[in-house]
């Protein structure tokens, strides 16, 4: 999303402008990002730039349960304020120190928003994204999705013929010892 605030850079330090996103699109293509963004943004003309202050909502993303492996949709919310700095004086002209990781406006004086909301996308996302809090997981001995119902472990478990090894493993896992054979 692309806005245009040459005439705001034109204007005393504090000034500000509101706009509405509304299904906007987003795009950083060189990393395969695009989202539609609805929401307000403020921005305010600073000494170096432009303040941006957004609060927006996202399309859904797609995530993968880290239980139960199953892909699933979830809304994605971000606020941000950040500053978009010009690398040249806007009166003067003249060139000015910018520091690498600083969100910039381009020499035509657009302010694109694309990768200010693709960074806090990304810190928006859990790290544990779960598909429901309740989610049973896999099954550890047959990978099943507990979810869709009991796997067939547990019919296993309450088959006579497997009774013996039940209880060798129960014996085994109360046993007090060391790990070494008995002479």
């Amino acid at each position: 999303m692309l806005i245009n605030v040459s005439t705001l850079l034109q204007e005393p330090v504090g000034h500000a402008r509101r706009y509405t996103a509304d299904h906007e699109l987003v795009a950083v293509p060189e990393l395969r990002f695009a989202q539609e963004i609805t929401g307000s943004i403020r921005l305010i003309r600073s000494e170096r730039g432009v303040l941006v202050t957004a609060d927006l909502d996202l399309s859904p993303v797609d995530l993968q349960c880290g239980r139960c492996l199953e892909m699933f949709e979830t809304p994605v919310s971000i606020e941000f304020d950040e500053e978009f700095v010009l690398d040249h004086d806007p009166i003067t002209g003249r060139r000015v120190e910018v520091d690498v990781d600083e969100f910039r406006i381009d020499q035509q004086r657009h302010l694109d928003l694309s990768e200010a909301v693709r960074q806090y996308e990304e810190s928006a996302l859990p790290l544990q994204p779960l598909c429901r809090p309740d989610c049973l997981g896999l099954c550890p001995k047959c990978g099943h999705n507990l979810n869709t119902g009991p796997c067939g472990c547990a019919a296993a478990a309450s088959d006579d013929r497997w009774s013996a090894l039940a209880r060798l493993q129960e014996r085994l896992g109360t046993e007090d010892g060391d790990g070494a054979p008995e002479a």
